[in-house]
């Protein structure tokens, strides 16, 4: 069985300039807000070498809130998130703060932070504090219910 990895991919901005940059990452239909292929092209060697996953999300939703000064991406991949994409991301767009959460489903095995400041092109990775919790955050499940799901599971084997 393949295993996901949930990514939150997190923009600050204005209102007007995160209006802006929704309209640049969505596909010119519309049908899908943010499309890999727009941000980097695939190359002659496939999908996975060009954005380290095999294929686009089957589902990927958007928000904007906070009065419009927060737009948030959340896609699921299998097996990593696509660093590529979104490190394309960050040279793109260097004047927006962009924040990258991402943790498998395994739940703090395969988690972390990217961030880039505003004015700055560079992802910065930092490892979570606590990748449990982290990544029972990432996947709105609550960490005590998983810790004693784990543990129930431990005692039966």
């Amino acid at each position: 069985m393949k295993e996901y990895v949930r990514t939150k991919l997190i923009f600050t901005g204005t209102p007007e300039t995160l209006n802006l940059l929704m309209q640049k990452l969505a596909v010119s239909d519309g049908s899908v807000p943010l499309s890999f292929a727009a941000v980097l092209p695939i190359n002659e060697a496939g999908m996975e070498d060009s954005w380290g996953v095999p294929s686009e999300p089957e589902e990927l939703d958007s928000i904007l809130y906070r009065n419009g000064t927060i737009l948030e991406y959340s896609f699921d991949t299998p097996e990593k998130t696509p660093l590529p994409v979104l490190q394309k991301l960050a040279e793109l767009y260097p004047d927006y703060h962009m924040t990258v959460r991402y943790a498998s489903e395994d739940y703090g095995e395969n988690c972390g932070i990217y961030e880039s400041a505003a004015g700055t092109n560079e992802l910065v990775f930092q490892q979570p504090e606590d990748p449990l919790i982290f990544a029972c955050e990432i996947w709105d499940v609550d960490p005590d219910e998983e810790m004693q799901e784990r543990m129930i599971n431990f005692n039966e084997e």
